[in-house]
């Protein structure tokens, strides 16, 4: 073997190729507790949406989960969804305000979505990648404002305008 042969690097693999082969980074990482990640989610959290009519279209529904709260959901607001569910608020449909135990903390909405957000990171169910909130028109900012000021509820969804 001549020394052009040993400095032409024919039988050594070129420095690009052994950066690709030996990189210290990985491109991807799963971790047993993600949740399938949409493009359209923000750092991990799943958008939340309150509305007083469930949105139409697959685009949602075969995406999404929609809790009905407060209201009796008719049968075609319930065709097509991943994930149906109801929850009841405190008796009368109003709310007490943020220091309230039975509207805010264990038995409120607030709560009621985190246990859902939780049981999806732990496998229980099908992922989602949105959630819609339909409630009475009158509790549509109401819910909003509530829903902003829970901490926890932050770490798992993105309370959209």
């Amino acid at each position: 073997m001549t020394a052009q042969d040993r400095n032409s690097g024919e039988g050594t693999p070129q420095p690009q190729e052994r950066a690709k082969a030996t990189s210290l980074f990985q491109t991807e990482a799963t971790l047993s507790t993600a949740m399938r990640a949409p493009p359209h989610m923000r750092g991990g959290r799943m958008p939340l949406f309150v509305l007083e009519d469930a949105p139409q279209g697959q685009a949602w529904r075969g995406k999404g989960g929609v809790v009905f709260a407060g209201i009796a959901p008719e049968p075609a607001q319930t065709q097509g969804w991943r994930c149906v569910l109801e929850w009841s608020g405190p008796e009368g449909g109003t709310t007490h305000g943020g220091h309230c135990l039975c509207c805010v903390g264990r038995g409120g909405l607030d709560q009621f979505l985190l246990a859902q957000a939780q049981s999806r990171v732990r496998g229980v169910g099908e992922p989602l990648e949105v959630m819609v909130v339909v409630c009475a028109p009158q509790l549509v900012e109401v819910y909003k404002t509530q829903l902003k000021a829970s901490v926890f509820l932050s770490a798992f969804y993105v309370l959209q305008a």
